[in-house]
This record gives structure tokens, sequence and C-alpha cells, in this order.
């Protein structure tokens, strides 16, 4: 029965995140160029060198050998992404359920996990760094609360270091403190249990070598491919050119959603340490500070960009914290489970009946570009990636080499097959440590043709005081699309 009613879960959130992962449009532009790396690698590119790419590339790597397998098409990674959003969904069930809450609790904060995301389910770093956090902090809180033996074993600790070594190689920044507090979760599980010192030091040293196994394939990766030098210029030294901040402040003030959440996490956050740390020698104590070690390590994310999505995913591991606050008995109470039920529902009618609706009034599932066959999109987007992508087409056979200096300018090249490194994300902190005003310079060497989105248009990074500089310098020629169009004087 046990079996049954854990499949039943499984396919009750493979559903809602296939149907969620379905019906999306095409206006993700994190979803456009999380794609477009895909793309690019199951083109033959190479990252760095070929492509500019922010983070590390493991996500990008998985997806593209999906693409590779069932085609290059955007519906792939959804569809994918759906897979990812169903395995974060049961960790967290068997994680309130280990803690003390029934089936039907345990499903709510799937549940919210799911809605905070139900227009960004497609295979991507951050919820993949989720589920490793995830996964790594299961295994050290049932370890601690089960003691199972195979814990103690080093090849088992060198395979929960190898998941942190993932993360790390899904972002840099990001994964990195997921690894750091995998690595302390480790140590004070350790302590926790009474391991002595030699057992402990074998145990570190076995997580640590995980850890070290992924990032060290990818640095010989660099190194044989020769484009080590490109990869630091874009991923490390090429961050500190990104200028856009995002404040926990200003996350509070965008709605009383927002304020209550975010005056609500760290009254959580801290009530939870304080019992923690009073409570320290009990396994009460203990489960609540392994889940904030391995929250803590998540933190890292809400920096430069405090927004919805990155507090989104930071905030997931504490609401753990919820169910190992409260006593398991409260969660047996009929009134409680009657209504986590009804939220479950609720959630369940939200995810399967209001997206559908929501997303297919005012589109329709495109089958005319072949990457974006069976996503759904306007018809507006659709005539104007049509117009664009045919007036550069015709251009191009007039010998002229035509840049979008847009934050979509992928989603027009999309269709013919191409990419242009640094001008088809043209962003600060996506050039590397070479500047617009260089890279505007270099292009105009030659015919060019730029397409520059109108003045009304608001864009993250973009380099506007560079644009406006290069357009003094260039001929107005018209306008297509939604673009100005100007082209060099030669």
């Amino acid at each position: 029965m046990k079996y049954i009613k854990k499949h039943a879960v499984l396919i009750f959130f493979l559903i809602e995140a296939l149907v969620i992962g379905f019906f999306q449009t095409l206006g993700n532009t994190d979803r456009l160029w999380n794609y477009v790396f895909a793309e690019n690698i199951a083109s033959g590119l190479l990252p760095y060198r070929d492509f500019n790419l922010l983070q590390t590339p493991f996500s990008c790597l998985v997806n593209a050998v999906f693409l590779t397998i069932f085609g290059h098409h955007m519906v792939v990674m959804d569809l994918l992404g759906a897979v990812l959003f169903t395995l974060i969904c049961m960790r967290l069930f068997g994680l309130c359920r280990e803690l003390g809450a029934t089936s039907v609790v345990s499903m709510i904060i799937p549940q919210v996990f799911l809605y905070l995301f139900c227009y960004n389910v497609f295979f991507e770093y951050s919820c993949l760094i989720l589920f490793l956090q995830l996964s790594l902090l299961s295994a050290d809180l049932m370890a601690l609360r089960r003691q199972k033996a195979r814990w103690d074993r080093p090849l088992y600790q060198t395979a929960l270091g190898a998941a942190a070594g993932l993360a790390i190689l899904s972002k840099q920044t990001y994964g990195l403190f997921v690894a750091g507090a995998s690595w302390l979760g480790c140590l004070y599980t350790s302590v926790c249990l009474k391991k002595s010192k030699k057992e402990t030091g074998i145990l570190l040293s076995a997580r640590t070598v995980g850890i070290m196994l992924p990032c060290f394939c990818f640095l010989f990766y660099l190194l044989i491919t020769g484009t080590f030098a490109d990869f630091w210029d874009m991923a490390v030294a090429g961050i500190s050119t990104f200028t856009s901040k995002y404040s926990y402040l200003e996350l509070a003030q965008e709605s009383w959603g927002d304020l209550f959440a975010c005056v609500g996490a760290p009254i959580l956050i801290f009530a939870s340490l304080i019992l923690g740390v009073r409570r320290r020698k009990e396994l009460y104590g203990q489960t609540l500070l392994v889940i904030l070690l391995y929250g803590a390590g998540g933190l890292i994310n809400l920096y430069p960009l405090a927004n919805a999505y990155h507090f989104a995913t930071t905030v997931i591991p504490f609401l753990l914290l919820i169910p190992a606050l409260l006593p398991p008995s409260l969660w047996q109470k009929r009134p409680v489970c009657l209504l986590g039920g009804t939220a479950v529902a609720a959630a369940l009618c939200f995810l399967v009946v209001h997206i559908p609706y929501d997303v297919t009034s005012g589109n329709h599932l495109c089958t005319t570009l072949d990457q974006y066959e069976g996503v759904f999109i306007s018809n507006s987007t659709e005539e104007d990636i049509l117009e664009v992508t045919a007036y550069v087409q015709d251009q191009q056979e007039d010998g002229m080499t035509v840049y979008i200096l847009d934050n979509r300018a992928a989603s027009y090249f999309l269709p013919l097959h191409q990419y242009h490194k640094y001008y088809d994300m043209f962003l600060l902190g996506n050039l590397g440590t070479t500047s617009p005003q260089e890279l505007l310079e270099e292009a105009c060497q030659e015919d060019v043709i730029f397409l520059v989105p109108n003045s009304e248009k608001q864009e993250w990074q973009y380099p506007r005081s560079a644009v406006n500089a290069l357009k003094k310098e260039l001929l107005y020629a018209g306008s297509v699309g939604d673009f100005d169009v100007y082209r060099t004087k030669g």
C-alpha cells in the first residue's frame, strides 16, 4: 500500500508539472537563453569560445544531450524541466514525510514550489541546483534521524560530493556555496552521530574528493579545448561588469504578498536558529540546524538580484522548517488534514485548469518555426519573428551582416540557425571584459546593419549609452518590426 501511495503521488506531481511545462509562452527570456545555450552546444559550438555563457555549463550540456536525441525543439527542454520539477516535488514530499507530516499535508510545500515557478518550467541551472541541494540535505538529514549505515561509506560520501560538484558546474557562485554547505553538513552530521576524528576525517575527505572530481573534469575539458582563457574572461573576470542590482527591500515593496514573504522568511529562520541552538543536543535542534545550514548555502542567489525568482529558489529549503518546528501530532488532527487537502485541491485547479486557460486565451501552438514547434505563441510575436527574419535573410543575401542589439535577438536568429557571439546577448555582464563600445567599433569595420529596439523598450543590463553613441555615427534606414534600422555609412 505504501508503494502504491508513493507512486500515486509521483504521478500526481508529474501530471501537474507536465501541464504547466507544456502551457508556456515565448515571453520568458531566461527560457530563451537557456535553450539557445543548449542549441549551440548541440550544434557543435563550444561554450565561452563560440558563444558567450556567463555560468558553468552543466545544465546546458544536459539539455543539449536531449535536444540531440529528440530534436532541436524548445518543448524538449520544457518537458525535461517538468521531469526535474517532479523530482524536486518528490524530494520535498519525502522530506516533509520524514519530518512527521501526513501524506496530504506533505503535498503542500511541493504545491507551493510549483505555484511559485509555474511560468518558469524548463530545465535550467537554478532549479537543478535546488534539486541537488535538497538531495544533499535529504541524505544528511536521513542519516541524522535514522543513522543509516550507508552514510558511513566513503564511496557514498564521494557520490554525495559529486552531486555538490555538479552544482558548481551548473552555476559557479550558487553551486559553490551549496557545495560548501554540503561539506559543512557532512562535518556537522558526523559530529552529531558521534563519529571519531578519524571517521570524520575519512568522510570529509571522501566528500571533498567527490566535489573535486566534476570540477577537475571540467578544468581538463577547458584545457584540452583551449577555452580556459575564454571561460575566465566570461565567467570569472567578466562578472564584475554586471551592474544591475535589486535589493531585498525593493522586492518587499512590490506587493503585499512579497512583503509578507520577505518579513515572514527571516522570522521563520531566526526563530528556528534560536530553537536549534538551544536544543542542539537533541534530534529536534539538530534537524533544524541541518535545514538552516543547507538553506543558508543558497542565500547567495539573492545577490545582486533579489527578485521574485531568486527569492523563490532561496526560500524553498527554508519552508521545510515549518514541519520541522511543529509537533508531528499536529499534522494528524482532522482540521489540519482537511485544510491541507483543500490547499492541495486549490493548487491543482490553478495549475491544471487556470494556467492552460490563461495561456491558450491569447496564444496558439506554433507550427511555422522549427525550434518553436509545440510552443504557445501569440499572433503578434509570430508575425514579428517572421517579418524580422525575412528582412535579415534579404539583407544577408545582399552581402550585409545584420546584428540585432536586443536581449531577444536569439529568438529571431534561431529560425535562421545563426548565432553571433556577444551581439545576440548584448548585455552588460554577458560580454566578458570587452566593453560594449569596443565590440560595436569592431562590428563597424565592415558593412553592417544594426536593428536597435526603440527607446520605450526597457531591458536589464542593456548598454544603452554605448548604443545611443553608435547611432549617431550610423545612417538611419527606417524600421522593421519593433526595431529601428541603422547601417554603416561606408
